[in-house]
């Protein structure tokens, strides 16, 4: 009687075991040290928070936030050839022949100009020599002396010589190579954005809201374009540029500029880059086209004969031995 009793005990124990869920025993361990357990599942939610917040920012870090306008500048610096190699430049020279055409696509003019240049501790010199439209070849420098010109190698007056090329602004300030600095200065970039004083901002859209333009006008690019805005401290300057940069190159494909006149008006540019190739180490467009608001071109400069490399001597600038300069107003 005994025995079957424990059999049939055995067997209901066996029973109810079976009919228990395992989970049930975890669930119970749980409630022996529930504190312990809140701890663990709480560092397990902040350890997954912390890998959650890294990637997400590494994310956005790397693929998905648009550079910061100085990121920018350093990556089309590198495009270029990088800062190391322009500063290595000491002198060189490029020819840039400028056409200009009226609203029907006619041919108004035709100037070929050969700039030589050399960087100096004291600044940069110049030197440009133009044919004119008799073909004659007009030089206009500047030495120690101050600035002379010289036409058919005759001397000339600087200022007059300058201004009958198309080569002085209007402002009361401008000097004889007024734009050949200009010239220099916009053939200088990107490099020149790494300058003191220059503000770059990325996709400020409305910080130069001037022109009524379209960003993919005129443009081969597969992508939209980054945009570049740039301005400076009021010490340094009052310009505004806007570049359109090829978001995989980080070429320039197209430069806006906004500059200020004496009489407090903007006269906008917009001028397209093409043609990008790679000179003694610098890449940069060979080509600027402006054009007219019904499509057609309205002036283009085409670089060739560009040198990075030749010697140029401090003497190259001198003016011309043996001429009487002294009839000639500088």
């Amino acid at each position: 009687m005994k025995e079957t009793t424990k059999k049939r005990q055995a067997k209901d124990q066996q029973q109810t075991t079976e009919r228990i869920p395992w989970k049930f025993g975890l669930e119970v361990k749980d409630l022996t040290n529930p504190i312990t357990i809140r701890r663990v599942r709480l560092l397990q939610a902040g350890l997954l928070t912390i890998l959650l917040s890294y990637g997400g920012y590494y994310l956005w870090e790397n693929f998905l936030r648009a550079p910061t306008g100085v990121e920018l500048v350093n990556e089309m610096v590198e495009a270029a050839g990088s800062m190391e190699a322009w500063n290595a430049i000491k002198s060189g020279q490029f020819t840039r022949t400028q056409n200009v055409y009226g609203e029907d696509g006619s041919n108004l003019s035709h100037q070929v100009e050969t700039f030589y240049f050399q960087k100096t501790d004291e600044g940069l010199k110049l030197m440009v020599k133009a044919i004119d439209k008799n073909g004659e070849e007009i030089i206009i420098a500047e030495d120690k002396d101050g600035f002379w010109a010289t036409s058919k190698s005759t001397p000339a007056d600087p200022k007059k010589t300058s201004r009958d090329l198309g080569m002085m602004c209007d402002s009361k300030f401008c000097q004889p190579n007024c734009a050949a600095q200009m010239a220099f200065y916009r053939f200088s970039m990107p490099f020149k954005l790494g300058d003191s004083g220059v503000r770059p901002d990325v996709n400020n859209m409305s910080a130069l809201n001037l022109l009524d333009w379209n960003p993919l006008e005129n443009i081969d690019m597969e992508r939209d374009p980054l945009v570049l805005d740039v301005s400076y401290k009021p010490t340094v300057g009052k310009d505004k540029w806007r570049f359109l940069v090829d978001p995989e190159t980080k070429l320039i494909h197209k430069m806006e500029y906004y500059n200020k006149s004496d009489f407090g008006t903007y006269r906008p540019e917009e001028i397209y880059w093409s043609d990008h190739k790679t000179v003694d180490g610098i890449t940069f467009s060979h080509r600027w086209t402006r054009y007219w608001g019904n499509g057609k071109v309205m002036d283009e400069y085409v670089y060739s004969d560009v040198s990075f490399n030749n010697e140029i001597d401090d003497s190259f600038f001198n003016r011309p031995a043996g001429l009487d300069w002294a009839a000639v107003n500088n």
